[in-house]
Formats: C-alpha cells, sequence, structure tokens
C-alpha cells in the first residue's frame, strides 16, 4: 500500500513539473533543442554530431568533478553499512522506485515513445526532446558498457561489472536533457528521480557509491550535451591546408 502511494505520488510530481512549463517558460530557454530534425535517418549523423561535441571546458569540469567525488567517496566506502540505513520505512521504498526508474527497460521505451508520439502527433517540441533523450541514452549505454568491460569491479553482492553503475547513469541522462531543455520543475524532479536511483543501486547492494557518482557524471554530461544549443556544437573538427599538407583543426 504505502509502495503504491509513494509511485503515484512521484509519478504527479513528474507530471506537475511538465506542466509547470508554459509557453512562456519554453520560449525563455537557456538552451533549445540542438537539432532542427528528429526523423530517423537523422540519428546517425546526430549521434555522432554528440560525440563529437562532447570534448568542452564545461564538460571537462563536470567530469573532473565527478572524478573527484567518486575518487574521495570510494576511500570510505562501506556499502553494507549504507544497504542497512537505506533498507528502512520510507526510504527503502523511495529507493527501490529508484530501481524502476533507472532500469533500461524503463528507460528506453519512454525516450522512443516520447519521440514516436511527438511525431505521429506533430508535436515538434515532443518530438525533439523523445530525439534527444533517445541519443543521449545510446551514448551513455554505450560508454557504460565499455567503462564495465574496461575495469570489471566486482559489485558488493559478487555479481561482475560493478563500475559505474548503468542506472544511475541512465537516470541521470534523462536529467540532463530534461534540466537543460527546461529546468525549473521538470530538471529537479528529473535530478531527484536520478538520485534516487543511485539510492536504490546502493539499497540492493549492487553498487558501491564511486559507481554510482560515476554512473551521475557520465549521464549528466552525456544528457546536457545531447540538448545543447545549436549554436553550442562543441568541439568542431575539419580538415585545413597546412604546408604542403592537410592538418585536423579542432574548435573548442
Amino acid at each position: 500500500m504505502h509502495s503504491t502511494r509513494l509511485r503515484v505520488i512521484l509519478v504527479l510530481l513528474l507530471a506537475l513539473g511538465a506542466l509547470s512549463m508554459d509557453g512562456r517558460t519554453t520560449s525563455c530557454l537557456a538552451a533549445e533543442p540542438g537539432n532542427s530534425s528528429s526523423s530517423v535517418t537523422d540519428f546517425p549523423k546526430a549521434l555522432w554530431d554528440d560525440a563529437l561535441a562532447l570534448p568542452t571546458t564545461e564538460n571537462l569540469w563536470w567530469l573532473a568533478g565527478g572524478a573527484a567525488a567518486s575518487l574521495a567517496v570510494a576511500q570510505f566506502e562501506d556499502p553494507e553499512g549504507v544497504a542497512r540505513f537505506l533498507n528502512q520505512p520510507v526510504i527503502d521504498e523511495f529507493a527501490d522506485f529508484g530501481n524502476i526508474w533507472g532500469d533500461i527497460r524503463l528507460q528506453a521505451p519512454l525516450a522512443l515513445g516520447v519521440w514516436g508520439v511527438g511525431g505521429l502527433s506533430g508535436d515538434a517540441e515532443m518530438a525533439d526532446l523523445g530525439f534527444d533523450l533517445s541519443r543521449s541514452l545510446l551514448l551513455t549505454y554505450g560508454t557504460v558498457s565499455a567503462l564495465k568491460v574496461t575495469f570489471n569491479r566486482t559489485r558488493p553482492n559478487g555479481d561482475d561489472y560493478s563500475f559505474p553503475s548503468g542506472h544511475t547513469a541512465a537516470a541521470f541522462s534523462t536529467a540532463g536533457v530534461v534540466s537543460r531543455r527546461y529546468g525549473g520543475w521538470a530538471g529537479g524532479v528529473a535530478i531527484g528521480l536520478g538520485v534516487l536511483t543511485g539510492l536504490g543501486r546502493m539499497e540492493d547492494k549492487k553498487h558501491y557509491a564511486s559507481d554510482v557518482v560515476a554512473g551521475a557524471t557520465i549521464g549528466w554530461i552525456i544528457g546536457r550535451n545531447a540538448a545543447r544549443p545549436a549554436r553550442a556544437e562543441g568541439v568542431g573538427w575539419q580538415l585545413v591546408p597546412y604546408g604542403q599538407g592537410l592538418a585536423v583543426a579542432g574548435r573548442f
């Protein structure tokens, strides 16, 4: 009963956040959708552009901060103690919902669904949002999967591939997109759901705190990058004449 009420409350909060974005709010956004088209045929190029746009000073600072925080908490990790603390009434229910929210089986249909419904209904704003969410999620999971195989850290429960947390990365990927596009209620709720996902992974002893911090950092950077303004493409690479040959030049 308590779990059902909690889920209803969280869904209502998310809905309220979306409703709080009226036409005036949307028109004053600091970040507009970074892509003028959101068709399936545009997806590969847009995804490639996302990867090229990642190396920016802002993203470097986010990455440095996240790496430092992950290394710091790794020195004091106590997965058993954290799991016991989180496994309490109310906290446990919030954490359980976070586990559901960060699951790829929810995140992927959500992103693709928003994209599809927006396209079919002619709602360009919704289609662009789903387009950003889908690209962000794919790039996030690709990055996380590569890191999991590279580090192959044993989870607190004895399983493989602990670092970084994929659930947390997915949740913060969504939070990065939503917060950059809309901010306000929607951004705050999305970030809150990302935090709940991290708590859920630690409560179930699926991840260490450092895994969660690293996953949140990765998802946040990639999500915000996917929803970057059209005028801010990060690094632009091109071939330019240099002496008797060509050189690769980057715009930062």
